[in-house]
C-alpha cells in the first residue's frame, strides 16, 4: 500500500463508514425508543378516547348487558388499527373487546374476568403501564396501558379499560422503519465511498504530477512544470512553492551552462594563443629576439582573461540579484549619472568629446540597487565614448513620466543596422565595424546592462538612425525621499 491515492481513499472510506456506523447505531436506539413511545402514547389515547366517550353516554350502565353493544361498538371505533382493547364492569368482567364483531359476537376475552393482580394494581395507582401478558391476560408479551373508570355524573366506579399492542408488531415496525434506513444509508454510503475515491484521485493528481516532473528534473529536463489549476489550499500553495523551486532550477542549470559556453567561448582565442607563443619561445620556434615581442602578447591575453573571468562573475552576481531587495533600495539618480561622468572623464577627453547634461537640479528618487545601477550607467558611457566619432558629444538626459524616471545617453559614431539591434544586448555580441576599434571588448558590457535591468524587472531600449545611437532605460520612481 504504498499509492498516497490508495491510502487517502482508503482512510476517507473508513472515516464515512465508522461515521455510518456511530449514526445508525444511535439512529436504531432513538427510533426505537421512538416507536415505542409512540406505540404507549397510542394505547394511553385509546384508553382515554373510551373512558371519555363512557362519560358522556348519558344512563350508560357497563353492568346492563344491554349497553354491551354500545360499548363494543365504542371500542371497535377508538381502537387503533395495531392495538386491541378490552372494558371489563366494575366487577372485572370483560364486557367489550377490539375483537368482537357480527360473526362472532364474543370473543375469547368477553365474559372472562380481569386478573385479580391487574383490578388490584389499578384500584391501587389509578393506572397500569408496562411490557407484560398483563397477568395471563394476553397470550403474548405487549405493550400495556390500562386505567379504570369513574363515572363522573354519579361518581360511581364504572369499570377498567385496558389497551395493548404487541411486543412483536412493534418490533415489526420497527424493524421496518430501520430497513428502509439501511437501504437509503447502504445508498448513501456506496455514494460517499465513490465521491471519496474521486477526492482522494483530486488530491493525489498534483502528487503524482510533482513526482513525473521530479523524474523529468533528474533526466535533465528542466522545462517541466506542475499544472496550476487555480488551487488556494494547501496542494495549490505545493503546487506554486513547487514550480518556484523548478523555474530556480531551471535558471540556474541555464546560468551555468550558459557561464561554461560563455567561458568556453572566450577563452579558447586566448588560450589557443597563449599556449602556442609559449610553446613557441620554448621549442626554439620564436628567435630569441623576439621573445619580447610575443611575451607582450601574452601578457596582453593575460590581461583579457582577467577582465572575461571578472566580467563572468559581475555576470553571474547581476543574474542572482532579489527583486524584493531591490524594490525596497532608494537613491538618487541624478548622482548616479554625475559619478558615472566624472568616472569616465579621462577617456572622454582622450576622445576629444564633449558631454551635455540634462538632468534636473533637484534629486530624482528611484528604486534599485545603487551599484548595479552605477555599472549601467558606466557600461552605456564606456559604449558612447568607445564609438563615438572624435569631436562630437555625449547627451546625458533624465526625465520623469507616468511614475518612471528615463535614462537616455545619446552619441555620434557609424551608424548600427537595423538588423543588428536586436543582437546588441547578447552576451558576447561584438558587431564587425566595431571589432578593429575594441580590441580590449569581450562583448559583455550590453549583456550586463541587460541583465542588471531585467533584474530589476525595467526596460532598457535602443535606436539608432544616421549614425545617432541612443540608449534608454527605465527606473520606477520612489514614492518618497530618501530620509
Amino acid at each position: 500500500m504504498n499509492s498516497v491515492y490508495l491510502k487517502n481513499c482508503l482512510l476517507l472510506a473508513g472515516m464515512v463508514l465508522l461515521s455510518f456506523l456511530v449514526f445508525l447505531l444511535s439512529f436504531a436506539i432513538i427510533l426505537r425508543t421512538q416507536t415505542i413511545a409512540d406505540r404507549q402514547a397510542g394505547l394511553e389515547a385509546n384508553v382515554e378516547s373510551v373512558i371519555d366517550m363512557h362519560n358522556h353516554i348519558v344512563d350508560f350502565n357497563p353492568n346492563n348487558p344491554a349497553d354491551h353493544e354500545i360499548i363494543n361498538l365504542v371500542v371497535s371505533i377508538v381502537t387503533l388499527p395495531y392495538n386491541r382493547m378490552v372494558v371489563a364492569n366494575s366487577e372485572g368482567v370483560i364486557i367489550a373487546c377490539s375483537e368482537h364483531d357480527a360473526d362472532h359476537q364474543h370473543c375469547q376475552h368477553i365474559g372472562q374476568m380481569l386478573p385479580p393482580e391487574l383490578r388490584y394494581v389499578l384500584n391501587q395507582n389509578g393506572s397500569f403501564s408496562a411490557l407484560t401478558t398483563a397477568f395471563g391476560l394476553l397470550e403474548g408479551v405487549s405493550y400495556v396501558y390500562a386505567e379504570p373508570i369513574f363515572h363522573l355524573r354519579h361518581g360511581t366506579h364504572g369499570g377498567y379499560v385496558l389497551a395493548a399492542s404487541s411486543a412483536d408488531a412493534v418490533m415489526d415496525a420497527w424493524g421496518a422503519m430501520l430497513s428502509l434506513f439501511l437501504l437509503v444509508a447502504a445508498a448513501v454510503l456506496l455514494l460517499a465511498i465513490v465521491l471519496a475515491m474521486v477526492v482522494a484521485r483530486h488530491q493525489a493528481a498534483p502528487l503524482l504530477e510533482m513526482s513525473s516532473v521530479a523524474n523529468k528534473f533528474a533526466r535533465g529536463d528542466f522545462s517541466a512544470r506542475v499544472a496550476d489549476r487555480g488551487r488556494i489550499d494547501e496542494i495549490g500553495e505545493l503546487t506554486g512553492a513547487f514550480n518556484a523551486m523548478a523555474d530556480a532550477i531551471e535558471q540556474s542549470e541555464d546560468m551555468r551552462r550558459e557561464f561554461v559556453g560563455n567561458v568556453s567561448h572566450e577563452l579558447k582565442t586566448p588560450m589557443t594563443s597563449i599556449t602556442g607563443f609559449a610553446e613557441g619561445i620554448l621549442d626554439g620556434t620564436i628567435p630569441p629576439e623576439k621573445h619580447e615581442e610575443y611575451l607582450h602578447i601574452v601578457a596582453s591575453e593575460t590581461r583579457r582573461l582577467s577582465r572575461l573571468v571578472r566580467r563572468m562573475l559581475e555576470v553571474s552576481r547581476f543574474q542572482s540579484l532579489d527583486i524584493r531587495e531591490l524594490a525596497t533600495q532608494i537613491f538618487d539618480m541624478t548622482e548616479v549619472l554625475r559619478r558615472g561622468i566624472l568616472g569616465l572623464e579621462s577617456k572622454i577627453t582622450e576622445r576629444g568629446l564633449d558631454v551635455e547634461f540634462h538632468i534636473p537640479d533637484d534629486p530624482v528618487w528611484v528604486l534599485g540597487d545603487e551599484d548595479s545601477i552605477m555599472q549601467v550607467v558606466y557600461n552605456l558611457l564606456d559604449n558612447a565614448a568607445k564609438f563615438s566619432t572624435p569631436g562630437t558629444k555625449i547627451e546625458v538626459t533624465l526625465t520623469k513620466k507616468s511614475g518612471k524616471a528615463y535614462t537616455t545617453v545619446k552619441n555620434t559614431g557609424d551608424p548600427i543596422s537595423p538588423d543588428e539591434l536586436p543582437q546588441l544586448f547578447n552576451r558576447f555580441h561584438k558587431s564587425d565595424k566595431s571589432r578593429s576599434g575594441d580590441k580590449d571588448g569581450i562583448g559583455l558590457g550590453l549583456y550586463i546592462v541587460k541583465t542588471i535591468m531585467n533584474a530589476h524587472q525595467e526596460e532598457v531600449y535602443v535606436r539608432s538612425d544616421h549614425g545617432v545611437t541612443e540608449f534608454m532605460f527605465t527606473l520606477t520612481l520612489a514614492p518618497k525621499k530618501k530620509s
